[in-house]
């Protein structure tokens, strides 16, 4: 989303409220987790709670306004954003 930002910046796009930057796909919470577990080839640790006042059980994002102020955007698949992402982490720390 870094490259969405910049390029707002440099194309000077601008909007009165907030802009979703997703791509309208649902994927659960432990489905995250099981991917990170894939990607870091390793188990991470799962706590278990009953739901909170206010807690969203589900929701998905709409992209409309999203690809008509960027309508040259290329989404990137959960799973290799996410590993870009936990390969940054890695070598940043």
């Amino acid at each position: 989303m870094a490259a969405v930002l910049a390029d707002a910046v440099l194309r000077r796009v601008t909007n009165p409220g907030p802009v979703n930057l997703a791509f309208g796909t649902r994927v659960s919470l432990l489905e995250v987790i099981g991917l990170l577990e894939v990607i870091m080839g390793r188990s991470l640790p799962r706590n278990y709670t009953d739901p909170r006042p206010g807690d969203v059980r589900d929701s998905q994002a709409d992209q409309q306004l999203l690809r008509r102020l960027f309508p040259a955007i290329a989404s990137v698949g959960l799973e290799e954003g996410l590993a870009a992402t936990v390969s940054w982490l890695s070598e940043s720390s």
